[in-house]
């Protein structure tokens, strides 16, 4: 039997943000809300880590089967818990990224995962990373067709038909689409205009409550509040976003309007000012503690929301 000596880690290659477009070049698929995993399998065995290269093939014992792919391939993809209608439940693979090591069985019975894979990066110990996506998708669809294994799922997707895509996703409270140019190689690493993520975002006006400091004359963060169900409340931190132009107008603003306590309990620590400061903030979705995901500052709002 060939023994197959791949590389011990590639870097995942990554998308920029884009707006909904139609292309005949491009594939689109469906952006899946869960964790990015690299799979390397190696004589009989499968190694997973993902950017930060931590190990994931032990927290996910659900996935042991990934070892008995063939020898010498690598496997881009995510690994997500889809819920009951079919769509990926970020707070359930949130609790399986946070459960100790020792909870990974049962973990992995409560919620168990799918490994949704959407590229191939090395086939019998040969790299792809140079051929077309168009040619890494077949051969990735042929693997994961032989293994038949449920767990083991192919990122389906549509050529051409962008905004149809991105307006069904949509619909069905997806989180957005990945559309990937047709002909590009992979690109560890990188982040280039071959691969763009198009994502659903909402957007709130916000009352700056307070900041969490950098140093004596800068912050980090806004502590944010906004009204929910006809009441004032935190609703998070956001400190994305920020030019530096507003940085400088925020940091007028906060220091010049210190006060000693909040207009509301914001249930975590930082300077506070009097109310009068708002902005607007684009989130993807609350979270189940009631705050925004990934908020992201757009502009500093007049208290009317103009």
């Amino acid at each position: 039997m060939a023994t197959h000596v791949l590389p011990q880690h590639v870097e995942p290659m990554l998308a920029r943000i884009g707006v909904p477009f139609d292309s005949a070049a491009h594939v689109f698929e469906i952006k899946w809300d869960g964790v990015r995993a690299i799979t390397y399998v190696e004589a009989g065995a499968h190694r997973m880590h993902g950017r930060k290269r931590r190990d994931l093939a032990t927290r996910y014992p659900e996935l042991a089967f990934l070892g008995r792919l063939p020898a010498g391939c690598i496997v881009d993809g995510e690994l997500v818990v889809l819920g009951a209608d079919g769509k990926p439940d970020f707070r359930a693979i949130l609790s399986r990224e946070n459960a100790p090591a020792s909870r990974a069985d049962a973990a992995s019975r409560e919620h168990p995962v799918v490994y949704v894979a959407f590229d191939l990066l090395y086939e019998g110990g040969e790299s792809l990373l140079a051929a077309p996506l168009r040619e890494r998708r077949e051969r990735l669809a042929r693997l994961v067709a032989a293994v038949g294994n449920a767990r083991l799922m192919l990122s389906e997707g549509v050529v051409g038909a962008g905004q149809a895509l991105f307006a069904a996703a949509r619909e069905r409270g997806l989180e957005g689409i990945v559309g990937k140019r047709l002909d590009a190689p992979y690109r560890p690493g990188e982040r280039t205009d071959a691969w763009q993520k198009m994502k659903h975002v909402q957007q709130l006006h916000c009352l700056v409550l307070g900041f969490e400091p950098d140093g004596a004359r800068d912050f980090k963060s806004l502590i944010i509040a906004t009204d929910v169900g006809g009441q004032l409340r935190c609703v998070g931190k956001v400190g994305s976003g920020i030019g530096e132009a507003e940085r400088r107008e925020l940091r007028a603003l906060l220091f010049g309007k210190r006060t000693a306590r909040p207009l509301i309990d914001a249930g975590m620590p930082g300077v506070w000012i009097e109310p009068g400061v708002y902005c607007a903030v684009n989130f993807l979705e609350w979270t189940a503690s009631g705050s925004l995901r990934a908020p992201v500052f757009v502009a500093l709002v007049s208290e009317g929301g103009g």
